[in-house]
């Protein structure tokens, strides 16, 4: 994994932006997967401003809440759309999403492998880490060859969670999700880390010398061409 320091968030943001854009000039109906969190939007802000065209480009969610619809404030595919799907007039039919409402959770996942083999896999991916290291919801304990899959929220990711939801909502306990089996089949994969808050696993991140189960993030330590895409705050010392 390649470490890539930036002074600041926007200059983070603007190579992960660059990269997406080689990634369209050499083939413009890719398979971009992007994560709903706050790390990604400078990234989306940076490809809006810069009117990428995305017209032929094509979308897998990364990960979604069970339990929640795609136009449930507080859902992933919400996010989105909101902040990413609407400001580039995205083709519905060109987005593959999670149905959080599912009954059928083994149906739902062998619809999105199937999708992602009709359409030859994902070319660039876009991730954040969350405070205990999970890559999608790939919590501490995954394995490394999983694949999509049903997964139960670890305590960290509850109490994190809330604060995309809208007050008053009922407890998420679980997710849907990529496994780190997809991810690591990604073509191109970029991890951005931002912020202050972030630098403790920044620092236990780099301190590994070697993929472990217990911190999903670990699992692109063995990807060469992966990146970490780090701010000022976040790399620290």
């Amino acid at each position: 994994m390649k470490v890539c320091r930036f002074d600041s968030e926007a200059l983070a943001a603007a190579h992960a932006a660059d990269i997406v854009e080689g990634v369209l000039r050499k083939k413009p109906n890719a398979v971009f997967c992007f994560a709903a969190g706050h790390s990604s939007l400078p990234v989306f802000n940076a490809l809006v401003e810069r009117g990428t065209d995305f017209s032929a480009a094509r979308f897998i969610e990364l990960d979604e809440w069970l339990g929640l619809s795609p136009d449930t404030g507080g859902s992933c595919a919400f996010f989105l759309k909101r902040n990413f799907f609407s400001r580039i007039a995205a083709a519905p039919d060109r987005i593959a999403l999670f149905n959080g409402m599912t009954a059928d959770c083994e149906a739902e996942c062998r619809r999105m492998e199937e999708r992602i083999v009709l359409w030859g896999g994902i070319d660039c991916l876009l991730l954040g880490a969350g405070m205990n290291g999970h890559l999608a919801l790939n919590e501490p304990g995954s394995g490394f060859d999983e694949g999509i899959r049903r997964t139960a929220l670890s305590r960290t990711t509850l109490e994190v969670a809330p604060k995309y939801f809208p007050r008053g909502m009922p407890p998420i306990t679980e997710g849907i999700t990529l496994g780190l089996k997809n991810i690591l089949a990604c073509r191109r994969i970029q991890l951005i880390v931002l912020g202050t808050h972030k630098a403790e696993i920044v620092r236990r991140l780099l301190s590994l010398s070697a993929p472990d189960r217990d911190f999903p993030a670990s699992a692109l330590l063995a990807v060469p061409e992966a990146e970490l895409l780090l701010d000022a705050e976040a790399a620290g010392r």
